[in-house]
């Protein structure tokens, strides 16, 4: 069986979405790689641009990585705690992650990580 097989239609799936504050996801990428019930694990650095602020006429900028992560359905709550434990959202301010069920995955990986 392909690892595409795997992930495909025949196994409930979650994904997991974790906005963590900069720097925290090439971490949590490693942490969880390995974590039973992980199809597929990626992270990237989000830079974007929020409103202006009113009074001081500036603009506010912020960066945040993502976590991104396929996983068994019967696996999801215990890998969403996980993940909001060891990203530290239960803090003000840290981040946030979400859930929810998809049809399909494919997987991912660092570049580097790739054996072809």
């Amino acid at each position: 069986m392909s690892v595409l097989a795997h992930i495909g239609r025949g196994i409930e799936k979650k994904l997991l979405t974790a906005i963590v504050r900069s720097g925290k996801g090439r971490r949590l990428l490693e942490q969880f790689a390995e974590m039973p019930g992980v199809l597929s694990i990626s992270h990237h650095h989000a830079r974007g641009a929020g409103g202006s602020w009113a009074q001081r006429r500036q603009g506010f900028y912020t960066e945040q990585d993502l976590l991104i992560l396929l996983v068994e359905a019967e696996h999801a709550d215990a890998v969403f705690a996980a993940v909001f434990a060891a990203a530290g959202l239960a803090e003000q301010g840290a981040g946030m992650i979400f859930s929810e069920t998809v049809l399909r995955g494919h997987p991912m990986m660092p570049l580097d990580a790739a054996d072809w």
